[in-house]
């Protein structure tokens, strides 16, 4: 017999994290961006200890010090995407707010280190997400457009294609087959 199981990574990550921190005895707080606050007295040891133990769950440690903008860019696209509402919401901006930088600098870092801009980033999240709800089938394409900022379906179906190759229409096909 053949057992499959379903994990959402995300929920796996935060349980894995919070159960290292408690059993550590480490007070944290998660803050809305996402973001996990310790303890200001915490010794560099126990830090230390930490991060080795949860760099063995592909969880990083940041500090300010030396945080990966280019990831930072790419959660807050992504969490902007999958949690949010889309329609109206200038990206240069929102991220120019979060990360306390100029978007010019933002979009050159992030060119600089993906050879990608952050526009396409952000239509290639968008395609992943329809991908995701054109599955479901309880979406018309003219719904999914707009929660996703697409400005009409001819647009999303141009836009899927350049991205994926196919139309939505060989992607359902290839996908129930």
């Amino acid at each position: 017999m053949e057992y499959s199981f379903i994990v959402d990574p995300e929920r796996m990550v935060s349980e894995v994290f919070r159960k290292t921190m408690v059993a550590a005895g480490i007070d944290f707080e998660i803050l809305e961006d996402g973001t996990i606050k310790l303890p200001e007295d915490i010794s560099n040891e126990k830090l230390e200890s930490i991060s080795k133990e949860l760099k063995g769950f592909g969880i990083k440690i940041q500090t300010k010090e030396n945080r990966d903008i280019v990831e930072e860019i790419k959660i807050y696209i992504k969490k902007m995407v999958y949690d949010g509402d889309i329609r109206n919401v200038k990206i240069s901006e929102m991220l120019s707010d979060q990360l306390g930088f100029s978007y010019p600098y933002l979009s050159n870092l992030f060119s600089s280190k993906t050879f990608t801009s952050i526009e396409n980033f952000y239509i290639l999240v968008r395609i992943e997400k329809v991908k995701e709800l054109v599955l479901l089938e309880n979406a018309s394409l003219g719904e999914i457009a707009h929660d996703l900022n697409f400005s009409s379906v001819p647009h999303l179906s141009n836009q899927f294609k350049k991205v994926t190759g196919l139309t939505i229409t060989q992607y359902l096909k290839f996908r129930k087959k």
